[in-house]
């Protein structure tokens, strides 16, 4: 039914009780005009197709009905358009015995919900609608399902506030109130704790950096999967803010001035009463490297011509047909918050980014980017009121549970064993091994070759390879050799001396400074211990063929 099919239907109710008719648009809490004369309402969010089917709901009885549909109306004014129409699903799904997320259905309370659906008189509908929600609050609890009792109960107390004479009774509606329920353990806490949805751990994100390097595909898509990594990690933000943003919003602060550039990226806060979408920013520094992915995303995005309508930085490559019938026209290029997780989901398959930690395909999302941001700067020291800033929150409630996990996530203990077992699985040693200086390029040049000296054990000088860059290195040797892809160590240098020094390293500067600082030369140590499996499985070769 659409609003007017169910104002005929109230048509004698509402003279006889003074009562509005349902409208046939709102001007929603985004100051944005919503049509609602559809058997189908399109809501007004950018960010993802969000509708609720009237048609869906043809046996619902036309006086809850009405009543559901007068407090969405009077939601839409305070609440973004999503949150509503999750509570006009939960609700009617809690009444009607058909679970929005669950294929078990009850069938008393379906039973009640046809009942209803014959019953005009209000003083019948008292006594029949405290049956139903009854049985509807037996259902939850038996799916362990009691958060969406908050909203049933939600509707059912303004309902009885304002429509008490279409059959709410408000002395049930006090019961309901007084209804208190434990609190379940948070999702975020349960997610925190799980080895595939909480946050990465310091190896797993030194591998997705390190494939965010190495990624040099310049398809369109390519690029704005790991563009979205990037500003994941970077960031911390939920997927809806990176969608929000559009290409005018990356900047260089000081241009027209004869200084290096100092790019910022203006990204739009979402979530906050009052704030409409795109009205509030919060300007971010952005690094040298995360400037070359934005402005390589931009550059492939110029073959997308989007005619009138603003540029969006993750852009569709059409219009998006949702946004018809809708005021939110100026986003049809922009793509959704789904798609935005499919993004970072889609990098680490394409790839095939493997865990250390639990040796399966390393499985990430925006989520867990968020989360692993987020702990990450709780290591760092940073306040709760910085970090719930950072997180785009209003407040600092949601953040505690990132500071109950610190010194949880980081590697603070890295033995040899582990080294050995992990740095084959890393694989950020990219180099080539070679026999002895003879066989390696510029091999007999002194001045390419590669010497290590202990800093705390007094290793005697170890010549561990040559470098095969014919032009000056800009890298840090001997650190840097081992990630460098020209650096080709010798099979017969000693590179278990190497690893053992920077373990006793590690150790030292985690006892004088703490674990955030002992474990920045970590990718270094497991490039070595790579190097040490591979050489072991060189002998081994060796021996076989003699």
């Amino acid at each position: 039914m659409t609003n007017s099919d169910v104002n005929r239907a109230m048509a004698a109710h509402l003279r006889r009780y003074g009562l509005p008719a349902l409208p046939d648009y709102i001007v929603d809490r985004d100051g944005r005009r919503m049509d609602l004369n559809g058997l189908v309402w399109k809501f007004n969010v950018v960010t993802a197709h969000v509708a609720v089917d009237w048609s869906s709901l043809a046996d619902c009885n036309v006086i809850v009905s009405y009543a559901l549909r007068r407090w969405a109306v009077q939601l839409l004014t305070q609440q973004s358009g999503a949150t509503v129409a999750g509570a006009i699903k939960t609700t009617t799904a809690a009444l009607s015995g058909r679970p929005v997320c669950d294929d078990m259905s009850t069938g008393e309370l379906q039973v009640l919900w046809q009942h209803l659906s014959v019953i005009d008189d209000p003083l019948r509908l008292r006594a029949a609608l405290c049956a139903s929600v009854e049985k509807a609050i037996q259902a939850l609890r038996v799916r362990k399902a009691m958060d969406e009792f908050y909203v049933l109960r939600s509707w059912y107390i303004w309902s009885s506030e304002m429509l008490d004479c279409l059959g709410f009774d408000v002395e049930f509606a006090l019961e309901l109130d007084e209804i208190r329920i434990p609190t379940r353990p948070s999702r975020l806490a349960v997610e925190l704790d799980d080895e595939e949805c909480g946050p990465l751990w310091d190896t797993e994100v030194t591998l997705l950096r390190r494939a965010l390097l190495d990624d040099r595909s310049m398809e369109r898509g390519d690029v704005m999967q790991r563009t979205a990594v990037a500003l994941s990690l970077a960031y911390g933000r939920n997927p809806a803010n990176f969608c929000l943003l559009r290409e005018t919003d990356l900047r260089n602060a000081l241009e027209g001035f004869d200084v290096p550039a100092h790019w910022v990226l203006a990204i739009p806060r979402i979530k906050k009463p009052g704030v409409g979408v795109r009205q509030v920013f919060v300007e971010e520094p952005v690094s040298d490297e995360l400037v070359g992915l934005l402005r390589e995303l931009i550059d492939v995005n110029k073959t997308v011509d989007c005619g009138n309508r603003p540029r969006p930085l993750f852009m569709r490559c059409d219009v998006d047909e949702w946004h018809e019938g809708t005021d939110t026209g100026e986003y049809a290029y922009h793509i959704t918050a789904q798609s935005f997780t499919r993004l970072v989901q889609q990098f680490s398959k394409r790839m095939n980014l493997v865990s250390p930690r639990t040796a399966r395909p390393l499985r990430i999302s925006s989520r867990r980017l968020r989360y692993t941001f987020a702990t990450t700067m709780v290591e760092l020291g940073v306040s709760r009121r910085v970090l719930a800033a950072m997180l785009d929150h209003s407040d600092t409630q949601h953040v505690q549970v990132y500071y109950s996990l610190k010194g949880t996530r980081l590697t603070t203990i890295l033995d040899r064993a582990a080294a050995l077992k992990i740095g084959p699985l890393m694989r950020l040693f990219r180099g080539t091994l070679v026999p002895s200086a003879s066989y390696a390029v510029n091999g007999s040049d002194p001045k390419k070759s590669i010497r290590f000296v202990g800093d705390v054990s007094a290793v005697p000088p170890v010549e561990i390879g040559a470098c095969g860059q014919e032009r000056l290195c800009a890298l840090d040797p001997p650190f840097s050799c081992y990630l460098c892809p020209k650096f080709q160590p010798y099979a017969e240098a000693d590179h278990q001396a190497v690893l053992n020094e920077l373990l006793a390293s590690r150790e030292d500067r985690q006892t004088k400074y703490g674990s955030r600082l002992s474990i920045q030369l970590d990718d270094v140590i497991y490039a070595v211990a790579q190097v040490v499996r591979e050489v072991e499985d060189y002998v081994r070769r060796l021996r076989k063929k003699t």
